[in-house]
């Protein structure tokens, strides 16, 4: 008769830039492009009006708005975007009271765009989906707004001019990720005081869907399978059993933990219990990583229980990052370098105990 001892792990794999916040990798860069409606508010039509005898009304104020971005992820929450915005136009027209008639006499057309800086706080909503994050943006925008008359406006006062000033901008948006490097994002903006060559100084809202591309986040090549036997722990690489960002096991997963139960002995039911414990990398945060821990391992405890290990023996529970084993040779690393350095630490644990919390000998029978 022959005594074995016995322990399992099985790694898995953590968030590493999940979506939308679903965190994003650390020190990575995105773009993006977004298109909408924009519309100018505060037109201020009785601030250009020159005398009582001249009437001025507005119009036009909404149009196609849009722009694009260029983003630095400086840490799962916080970003810094460089952006370029068109904020769109709007018209005022001017009438004269000649002997109580009203006469056009032509008419003013405002139009504005901007770049802006601003920095960008996100929090994942994990209780609606783990691929959305809200989020705001406020920062500055150096706003380019071009005045220009016509008909007898334009040789009163000229044909107009340019003006560049620096306004106040803020945003606030939701951001879903859709896949690995794509996510979108629906976002108002708001800009204030943009500063004309006439008196008005109107303000610029802008709604607009808009698309992500990371360029931080370039695909891993997944290593080989590989099964390493340790003291009392089996260790399977966490790509094996899982897609990026899911907690459901793939067909090689399956196959990777047949092949796993096939080289184990009969655990005797009276002496010993199985606990499955899922563990992930540091980054992302610690409320995505400890959900994501806590579904990966109860995936694998489901699977065992399927295929013949006593429900009453096991359990799952999940520490998220709070057990690393890389230490400190990952730091200094970024971006798919520091995901492929982290990879030990993406694991779950599937220990078989003694239920004296001695160590577990299993007779093999076959021998």
């Amino acid at each position: 008769m022959k005594k074995t001892t016995l322990a399992l792990a099985i790694a898995v794999a953590s968030l590493t830039a999940t979506a939308a916040n679903a965190a994003y990798e650390d020190n990575t860069f995105y773009t993006g492009a977004k298109l909408g409606w924009s519309e100018l508010y505060r037109l201020d039509a009785n601030k250009i009006r020159e005398n009582s005898n001249v009437g001025v009304s507005t119009s036009d104020r909404s149009n196609i708005g849009g722009g694009a971005f260029l983003g630095f992820q400086a840490n799962p929450y916080l970003a810094f975007e460089l952006g370029y915005d068109w904020l769109g136009s709007a018209k005022y027209s001017k009438t004269y009271n000649y002997q109580g008639k009203h006469r056009n006499i032509g008419h003013s057309k405002v139009s504005a765009q901007g770049v802006s800086l601003t920095g960008k706080l996100s929090y994942p909503i994990s209780f609606i989906s783990d691929d959305l994050d809200i989020y705001g943006r406020a920062g500055g925008m150096v706003t380019i707004a071009k005045w220009k008359n016509s008909g007898l406006v334009k040789d009163v006062h000229g044909h107009g001019g340019t003006k560049t000033d620096l306004s106040p901008v803020y945003a606030l948006g939701l951001d879903y990720r859709f896949d690995e490097d794509f996510s979108t994002r629906l976002e108002y903006q708001y800009v204030q005081h943009i500063h004309t060559k006439s008196k008005a100084s109107p303000d610029a809202g802008l709604l607009t869907l808009g698309i992500t591309y990371r360029l931080g986040s370039p695909a891993v090549t997944p290593p080989e399978v590989e099964v390493k036997t340790q003291e009392n722990r089996y260790v399977l690489n966490e790509d094996v059993l899982f897609a990026y960002a899911k907690s459901d096991l793939k067909a090689e997963g399956r196959q990777a933990l047949d092949n796993l139960l096939t080289s184990l002995v009969k655990i005797n039911p009276t002496q010993s219990a199985i606990v499955v414990i899922g563990h992930t990398d540091r980054i992302g945060s610690d409320t995505y990583n400890q959900k994501l821990s806590e579904q990966r391992a109860h995936s694998v405890m489901k699977y065992l229980v399927e295929k013949g290990v006593p429900a009453d023996l096991i359990s799952a529970r999940g520490v998220g990052k709070t057990q690393p084993v890389t230490g400190t040779k990952c730091d200094g690393l970024r971006g798919a370098n520091l995901k492929a350095c982290l990879a030990p630490d993406r694991r779950v644990e599937i220990e078989v105990k003694a239920r004296n919390i001695q160590e577990v000998k299993v007779i093999d029978t076959t021998h």
